[in-house]
């Protein structure tokens, strides 16, 4: 659900919110989308630690999956912060963007080869789920505490989804398309090799976010985000046949787990 922009009354850590609005086509302020809750199973908590035959989970094991999974979900606060901002060039070392801005790495030029504006945003599922993790683990429950932190990632996977699919729609409306996503932190194959979006760009983007006091995630001064269940990155936006096409996504990248 897109929930408006900074301008309307909204309260989204807190479930408040005048009525919302179609997603807008091109929101250049502050804005923010809910995603609705979240599909956990204790299933897919199993699959992403590495249990393929289900028959060999131990009982233990299987009730704490169950357990934290249906946990998860009622836990999860989910909440997005975007923005669309102008792409004044596309060059080899980087993009500059409308407002003086500029982010770093070389794989923009081939990944969003044709873009006319991106989409930073920062994601989140919130401060309980987060707590509760460390909870469990300083009580010495790890068993319970990574499994839910597991349940947390995939909480996030459907965060991002749900965007995705909103931010995608939005685009076609306009007879554009969106990009894969891109994230600091994350290494790109570029020329035979591979290139970084520097982790320490978490600011650059954070500033792309005007109205930082609003934002659902904070910046630690290591780059590292609070809630740590959080989730920052960029969509591209393009017309159709423009640079390479959207690729799937897959649940949990390894850069991010467990971080």
């Amino acid at each position: 659900m897109y929930a408006g922009t900074r301008e309307e009354a909204v309260d989204l850590m807190h479930g408040q919110a005048s009525a919302a609005p179609p997603w807008p086509p091109r929101p250049e302020e502050l804005s923010f989308f809910r995603p609705s809750a979240p599909n956990v199973s204790g299933d897919r908590i199993l699959r992403i630690q590495g249990y393929s035959d289900f028959t060999r989970v131990r009982p233990a094991i299987r009730r704490a999956a169950d357990g934290m999974a249906a946990l998860a979900g009622p836990m999860s606060t989910s909440c997005v912060a975007f923005r669309h901002v102008g792409i004044a060039a596309n060059r080899p070392e980087g993009l500059e963007l409308d407002g003086g801005h500029a982010l770093h790495c070389r794989a923009f030029a081939r990944a969003l080869a044709g873009c006319t504006e991106v989409v930073p945003f920062v994601l989140t599922v919130g401060e309980p789920l987060c707590r509760q993790v460390m909870a469990l683990a300083d009580a010495g429950d790890l068993l319970e505490a990574v499994l839910l932190e597991t349940a947390g990632w995939l909480c996030i996977e459907d965060a991002t989804r749900q965007f995705k699919v909103g931010l995608r729609e939005a685009a076609s409306r306009r007879g554009l398309r969106i990009t894969s996503r891109m994230g600091p932190g994350y290494s790109y194959r570029i020329d035979g090799g591979t290139c970084d979006w520097p982790l320490e760009e978490q600011a650059l983007l954070f500033a792309l976010l005007e109205g930082a006091e609003r934002l659902p995630v904070s910046l630690m001064p290591s780059s590292a985000m609070q809630p740590k269940l959080s989730r920052s990155g960029l969509y591209g936006i393009a017309p159709p046949g423009h640079g390479p096409a959207e690729a799937t996504e897959f649940p949990i990248p390894s850069e991010e787990r467990f971080q």
